[in-house]
């Protein structure tokens, strides 16, 4: 290989995905070993292992191969499914070893502003690890929660010191607002982009027996500054809903884009409520994507806030919008304290709301138009 061209030994490069055959390749010879290792040190997976955090240490503290890195992500599993097992059915965890990953993974995190150009952290949570025998362990509620709070206030605390653009957090198990005070400590968030998916409240059941246990989404949303311009908040494996949502307090000038999947609405709009926080931001924002939200019923007896005065209300306040995209049907929920959440589809709403819909679409269509032929 030593005799091919430069540029043919690049493109070999780029075409490799495996990890394992990157860094075969770059023991080839020197110049295998200069290309290739921007190339595999760009992004960095630590797996939920004390040995994956040590190694990612190790890198931390090499110079050579730390200026390299753009991205980390914590815990990847692809394929898997989230899933929370009742207590009683997790497997028999050796104290000691958990506190010995925790501690691992705390002073991993911590020690990310040693990456100087880090732009990217996604952080996976997965109520499993890895022991040092090599088996799954699955978690007892108590650990997964503290090692996720754990992890969350490490990175908090690298962000200080650090350029993080970008911030990604999947299966969030929301606790009360107190176990992230962390968060404030951030003053001046450098995130342009911050997403969460959720854990959903049916989930959350199986741990619990509470039908409507869940923490407020501000708990851990970034405070509100100058930067943000993309948030997305999501609960993809059932509805997210939390009586004390306290959204009042954030605001984000800049916010360009926001994506709301399985989002319930209030039943009636309110400063802590999620429909009044997207027309809080109507003077920046430009997309908005709902994606099977649902609006709350507290009773059968009360009066429904339909998707037909939803769509109205956003139509009239987001007159800067130039993209709304709703790929699925909004609906309904009624929360049972048996049951948990009901989906309802009342006909006789159907066909108002969709006209609605249609009529805030192509009033946002219209004005994306005649905005591009401005240009």
């Amino acid at each position: 290989m030593k005799d091919l061209p430069i540029e043919l030994v690049g493109a070999v490069v780029e075409s490799v995905t495996s990890t394992s055959d990157l860094l075969s390749l770059r023991s080839v010879n020197a110049t295998c070993h200069r290309l290739v290792t921007p190339h595999v040190f760009r992004k960095i997976y630590i797996h939920n292992s004390v040995q994956s955090a040590q190694n990612c240490q190790s890198i931390i503290t090499s110079p050579s191969l730390a200026t390299h890195v753009r991205e980390v992500v914590y815990d990847p599993r692809d394929h898997a499914q989230f899933c929370l097992l009742p207590v009683g059915l997790q497997g028999t965890c050796d104290e000691l070893e958990i506190a010995e990953l925790e501690d691992a993974l705390t002073e991993t995190f911590c020690a990310l502003p040693g990456f100087k150009d880090l732009e990217s952290v996604e952080l996976n949570f997965w109520p499993s690890f890895r022991s040092q025998h090599g088996t799954e362990i699955q978690e007892h509620p108590f650990w997964f929660t503290n090692r996720q709070v754990a992890v969350l206030h490490a990175v908090h605390h690298a962000m200080k010191s650090s350029c993080i653009r970008s911030l990604t957090l999947n299966n969030v198990i929301l606790m009360s607002a107190a176990c992230y005070d962390f968060v404030s400590s951030v003053t001046n968030s450098p995130l342009h982009h911050f997403s969460m998916s959720v854990v959903a409240n049916s989930e959350l059941g199986v741990w619990s027996g509470s039908k409507a246990l869940n923490g407020s989404l501000s708990a851990l949303l970034p405070p509100s500054n100058a930067n943000l311009k993309s948030l997305v908040l999501r609960s993809p494996q059932g509805l997210y809903h939390s009586l004390n949502i306290q959204l009042h307090s954030l605001s984000y000038p800049a916010l360009e884009t926001l994506v709301l999947e399985k989002i319930v609405f209030d039943p009636t709009p309110s400063v802590d409520g999620i429909e009044e926080f997207i027309v809080r931001h109507k003077a920046s924002l430009r997309r908005l994507e709902l994606h099977s939200c649902s609006s709350y019923v507290p009773s059968l007896s009360t009066p429904v806030r339909t998707w037909s005065t939803i769509w109205k209300h956003l139509e009239e306040e987001l007159v800067s919008l130039t993209e709304i995209v709703v790929d699925d049907v909004q609906g309904y929920t009624l929360l049972d304290g048996a049951s948990g959440y009901i989906p309802l589809t009342p006909t006789e709403l159907a066909e108002e709301d969709e006209k609605l819909y249609l009529e805030f679409s192509d009033r946002v269509n219209l004005r994306s138009v005649l905005a591009k032929s401005y240009l």
